[in-house]
């Protein structure tokens, strides 16, 4: 969802790492939280993904949002999908919360669109949405779509094969191929240039843990089971293959705009065991292990920023820790703007970060 943030960007170097043997350079792109206003966001997002062609990426990644407020049934999925065909590379995709946790129902969707939120319109041809609001209509999610058979969808839909979307698909290793969380097919890895590359499920809307609902909170902790498993996997596979960088991409943001403390340098959205802990606490400490440049990417907040939101300061006499970690937040609707990120793992910083629009 759509979140108020600081704007702009800093490009910042990880630490001085010793790199090995030299690679080819390559450059890929991120996006995400596009075409919010359908159908006035089309021909935008379609001029997007002709410069994206245009620029000739190794492959793209999607971190989720595809829409704002819509009608989340199949064939809205299935123009998405439409889309994500007009790449003609590939283009790698994790879903967001726009996409299945924070569906309402069709009709409503549909109405909410139509009216472009009026809400004389809408509430003259369904009074009942008067309740949208209410307390008791929030908490007893009166007005949500089956969010868990719209996952379904989602998963179904985008992920039938082991390989990426786009013209020219890569292959990828699921999570649900390889481990025994046969579900989490949206949870991909695959390598580019001695840089180990990986999804996670990780929307925002709190990661679906709904304190008001049983059968979204046991979703939500089997899922960031399965997320954690996942990044424990993918810097196992960085060490085995001697990695010179990890990518984490993600739809949700962790951070929230505000001082931080030992655990992380900036505040962890939703504190201590909120549904972020356990998925940045595992980035972190594995990530230091690793000792080499890590690039988290994620959308949700709407604004370009690049930073090291995990560094904590030591003093003058120490080095930061997790200063090896990178964060690129990128653009969103209204700006459907891309990012293109560029990898040259000879450098100590590898990433490179560029708008493109």
């Amino acid at each position: 969802m759509r979140k108020v943030w600081i704007a702009g960007a800093i490009v910042l170097s990880a630490l001085l790492t010793p790199l090995g043997a030299s690679a080819d350079k390559f450059s890929f792109v991120a996006l995400g939280d596009t075409a919010y206003n359908p159908p006035g966001d089309y021909p935008i997002y379609d001029a997007l993904i002709g410069k994206i062609n245009a620029a000739k990426p190794a492959f793209s990644i999607h971190v989720g949002d595809t829409w704002g407020v819509q009608d989340c049934r199949e064939p809205e999925q299935r123009r998405v999908l439409e889309f994500f065909q007009k790449y003609k590379g590939a283009v790698v995709y994790t879903p967001g919360d726009n996409e299945w946790v924070d569906c309402i129902d069709p009709e409503a969707a549909r109405l909410f669109l139509e009216a472009k939120g009026d809400p004389v319109k809408i509430l003259a041809k369904r009074p009942d949405l008067a309740q949208f609001p209410t307390f008791d209509a929030q908490f007893d999610k009166r007005f949500s779509d089956d969010n868990l058979a719209r996952l379904a969808d989602v998963r179904r839909i985008f992920f039938s094969e082991p390989e990426s979307l786009g013209q020219k698909p890569i292959p990828v290793t699921r999570q649900s191929d390889v481990s025994d969380f046969h579900d989490m097919v949206e949870n991909a890895r695959w390598e580019k240039g001695g840089v180990m590359f990986a999804t996670i499920s990780l929307p925002g809307s709190g990661n679906n843990f709904m304190i008001n609902s049983e059968v979204r909170a046991k979703e939500a902790v089997a899922r960031n089971r399965a997320n954690v498993e996942w990044i424990k996997a993918l810097f196992a596979e960085a060490k085995k293959s001697n990695a010179k960088a990890v990518v984490i991409a993600m739809q949700a943001s962790l951070f929230q705009q505000a001082k931080g403390d030992q655990f992380t340098g900036t505040q962890l959205r939703g504190g201590s065991e909120g549904p972020y802990y356990w998925t940045a606490w595992a980035i972190r400490d594995l990530s230091a292990a690793f000792g080499k440049p890590v690039l988290v990417i994620n959308g949700d907040f709407h604004d370009f920023i690049v930073d090291r939101p995990f560094m904590v300061e030591q003093g003058e006499q120490k080095p930061p820790k997790f200063a090896n970690i990178t964060r690129l937040q990128v653009f969103g609707a209204p700006e459907l703007r891309a990012v293109k990120i560029d990898v040259d793992t000879d450098t100590p910083w590898v990433f490179g970060f560029s708008p493109l629009y």
